[in-house]
């Protein structure tokens, strides 16, 4: 697997036209469940897993699930903001600007969820390296995850394991949600809908179609907060979880913050002055 530090040269390259492309985000005030179905059923998830998971969330958390999504992504916004040298837009938006083309082949793409975390250099620093037009697709690179450290089919051992911040391993053949940027040269060659998605991208990386250079630093960071989907998907089938809503939101919390920082990710979170708020989940979510 080629690394940036070993096979490419850094240049003073101009910084160019980069995205951070926010996938399928909804008005969290205003969102209705119902709609949630299509979403679910596009992830191969349980149709109604988000509907059910707002009835239990609605019934034992002060903070209803529209409002604590909403701040949610208020936080992971101010992550984006603080991006350098970077445009945000929708999907659709992209889909779009590709269709018209006006997509730049040597674009940088950026696809992240609304509850992601980016560092703010994450442009400058890929833009440091001399290979977005030397024969590669783009890039992938670290992704710090906060929450429970994975999760199995056992929805019990799910709810017993404690909140952590992890460092995905970066040279394993993995393209993760937010660690993986796509130059205006595959986008065009692949499509938006074969790489908008982390999962897709994923396949046509395993393919041999898309061929990211791989950056060993940290540069992204996936919340695995308490009202995340995939959280719902393992831990609603755990009676505990039911009943003990409130106290897990708070040990999550308690959690992540009592973690030390891992040594090579302590340049992100520092850089990133937004991101300690998101840890800090006020006692008054969990009260009733």
């Amino acid at each position: 697997m080629r690394r940036i530090r070993d096979c490419f040269t850094r240049s003073d390259k101009r910084y160019g036209t980069n995205f951070i492309v926010v996938r399928h985000s909804p008005d969290w005030l205003s969102f209705d469940p119902e709609t949630s179905r299509a979403f679910c059923i596009k992830l191969n998830l349980p149709e109604t897993l988000i509907i059910d998971f707002i009835a239990v969330w609605d019934a034992e958390v002060a903070v209803d699930y529209r409002r604590f999504r909403f701040r949610i992504k208020e936080i992971a916004r101010q992550t984006l903001v603080n991006v350098e040298h970077a445009r945000i837009i929708s999907d659709d938006v992209l889909r779009a600007s590709a269709l018209a083309g006006k997509v730049p082949p040597d674009a940088l793409v950026v696809f992240v969820d609304d509850d992601d975390w980016l560092a703010p250099h994450l442009f400058a620093r890929l833009r440091e390296f001399s290979s977005v037009g030397a024969g590669v697709d783009g890039f992938r690179w670290g992704s710090v995850r906060l929450g429970r450290p994975g999760y199995t089919l056992d929805a019990d051992a799910n709810f017993a394991s404690r909140p952590t911040v992890t460092l995905r391993q970066i040279d394993q053949r993995t393209i993760y949600t937010n660690g993986y940027a796509v130059n205006g040269t595959a986008l065009r060659r692949l499509g938006v809908d074969a790489l908008c998605e982390c999962f897709d991208a994923n396949a046509q990386y395993d393919a041999g179609r898309f061929a990211p250079a791989t950056v060993a630093e940290y540069l992204s960071c996936a919340n695995k907060h308490p009202a995340h989907t995939m959280a719902a998907r393992a831990l609603l089938g755990s009676e505990e979880y039911r009943r003990g809503l409130r106290t897990d939101i708070k040990r999550w919390a308690e959690s992540i913050m009592a973690v030390p920082l891992p040594p090579n990710a302590d340049s992100f979170f520092h850089r990133n002055g937004s991101v300690t708020a998101g840890f800090a989940i006020s006692p008054h979510f969990c009260g009733r």
